[in-house]
């Protein structure tokens, strides 16, 4: 991990909540446009990721930064999508190169790929293009195509993670369809800011998610070590133990839109 200072942004949502406890022992800034808990010793900023002068004031001596704001509701339409997922990585991006950030983690979602995942061509490569399943995932897709261009032309060095359902406990569907445990955020996250790439997009999702998400290049490229990884497989002692891929039904996409025939927008 990095000893200089980190910028958090969403600082204040569910997902920042399960991942602060990973990041405490170095200096950290915290983004929101509103204030509210922080750790010991955190410095809070608020305000919008489109005003650039709250970005300035934040990534001030900033070395790297988790960024986690944005709308997560995959039913939202575009209106409510724009500014907060593409403007404001789009500004905050912007912002980072002009202050020599040296890394960016993005939160990126599963749902970028989500027409894979419900048509069921699992296990999912994080390479294969891009297939989002709402208006949600396409706007983490532009994210991602931003962040290439970034890296290509740019000194700046961006790690895209594809967050599966993040919560503290997932049923067994749950965890087989797409699950990030909290232990397994911190770790991915840690290991984005540290690894030596210059970019890269990787499915974040815990090691039971394995059979739909590939955590191959997460694994060999950043050194994720999930949760239970290591531990050998267990003998086949009926559905309790089977692998997890058969644990959620087929028609069953927890973390992904099923289609319905409505507009993504």
């Amino acid at each position: 991990m990095p000893t200089t200072t980190i910028l958090l942004t969403g600082a204040q949502g569910l997902v920042a909540g399960q991942l602060l406890p990973g990041l405490a022992g170095g200096p950290l800034r915290l983004l929101d446009r509103t204030d509210g808990p922080a750790p010991e010793g955190a410095e809070q900023v608020v305000g919008e990721l489109t005003d650039r002068q709250v970005l300035d004031r934040a990534l001030d001596g900033a070395d790297a930064v988790v960024h986690l704001a944005g709308n997560p509701d995959p039913e939202a339409d575009w209106r409510q999508l724009r500014e907060p997922n593409v403007e404001g990585f789009v500004s905050l991006l912007a912002a980072a190169h002009d202050h020599g950030v040296r890394r960016v983690v993005f939160a990126s979602s599963v749902h970028a790929m989500g027409a894979h995942e419900g048509a069921g061509r699992w296990p999912i490569d994080p390479a294969w293009p891009p297939a989002p399943c709402c208006a949600y995932g396409a706007t983490k897709a532009f994210d991602e195509a931003l962040a290439r261009a970034y890296a290509y032309r740019t000194g700046l060095s961006l790690v895209g993670l594809r967050l599966g359902l993040c919560a503290e406990e997932a049923t067994p569907q749950e965890a087989a369809a797409g699950w990030l445990a909290p232990e397994d955020l911190r770790r991915i996250v840690r290991a984005a800011l540290a690894a030596d790439v210059t970019f890269g997009v990787y499915s974040a999702v815990s090691w039971a998610s394995r059979a739909r998400w590939d955590l191959r290049s997460a694994r060999a490229e950043l050194g994720y070590s999930p949760v239970g990884c290591d531990e050998p497989e267990q003998p086949d002692q009926g559905p309790a133990s089977q692998d997890p891929a058969t644990r959620a039904p087929a028609d069953v996409h927890l973390c992904t839109c099923d289609p319905d025939g409505t507009s993504p927008a």
